[in-house]
């Protein structure tokens, strides 16, 4: 399988790339700057493209078969509309490229909090009054994910931690998780290639993803 990584050069994505190759899939990683620590080989490839410039991604993801997208912006308290500009151009861009599969990156706190533990739907109300600009953001491109007509799953993990990876975590649609219990990002980028290589059960779905 062919693979594109929008995001690649941040914490999850550099993860979803690594665990791509080792998957066995040929892997292009995309990111604004030229990835200096990376080595272009037989399954890697690196383009340099905005996710800002829709065209500039389409010729980057013509013949590909999963298109993964782990943008996010640096800043969470002041996020801008960098995910959801962002993602809106990245599926014009799937739909100019034929490319049929979108699998973007949220995050749990996008939750209508029904999938929680109380006692994690009562952590969830400060969180939501800290990061609203970020959450709002998510939520626009989640709402253009969903209505689109591309194969899409959206992956909303727990919080992230640059750990070594658990070896096992729970993932589906609206699987039970713990807010609160940060997972590896090794581990939510191995969630995201078994999204995009076609995880049964998952077409159209919102996958949470923790402990």
């Amino acid at each position: 399988m062919r693979l594109v990584v929008v995001g690649a050069t941040g914490a999850t994505g550099r993860n979803v790339v690594r665990r791509a190759i080792a998957a066995g899939h040929e892997v292009v990683a995309v990111s604004r700057r030229p990835m200096i620590e990376a080595s272009p080989s037989e399954q890697l490839s690196c383009r340099v493209a905005d996710v800002r410039d829709a065209a500039g991604l389409a010729s980057v993801f013509i013949g590909s078969d999963a298109v993964v997208s782990t943008i996010g912006p640096d800043r969470n308290v002041s996020p801008g509309d960098l995910v959801s500009a962002g993602t809106v151009n990245i599926l014009a861009a799937c739909r100019e490229a034929q490319v049929s599969r979108f699998v973007m990156q949220s995050g749990i706190t996008v939750t209508d909090g029904s999938d929680l533990s109380f006692w994690d739907r009562c952590a969830l109300r400060p969180i939501r009054l800290v990061y609203r600009k970020a959450l709002a953001d998510k939520r626009l491109a989640e709402a253009a994910t969903q209505s689109s007509e591309l194969d899409w799953i959206i992956v909303r993990p727990s919080g992230l931690k640059d750990a070594p990876s658990m070896g096992s975590y729970i993932a589906g649609p609206r699987a039970r998780i713990a807010l609160l219990r940060p997972l590896p990002f090794s581990d939510c980028a191995d969630c995201l290639v078994r999204a995009a290589s076609g995880e049964p059960g998952w077409s159209r779905q919102i996958v949470n993803v923790g402990v």
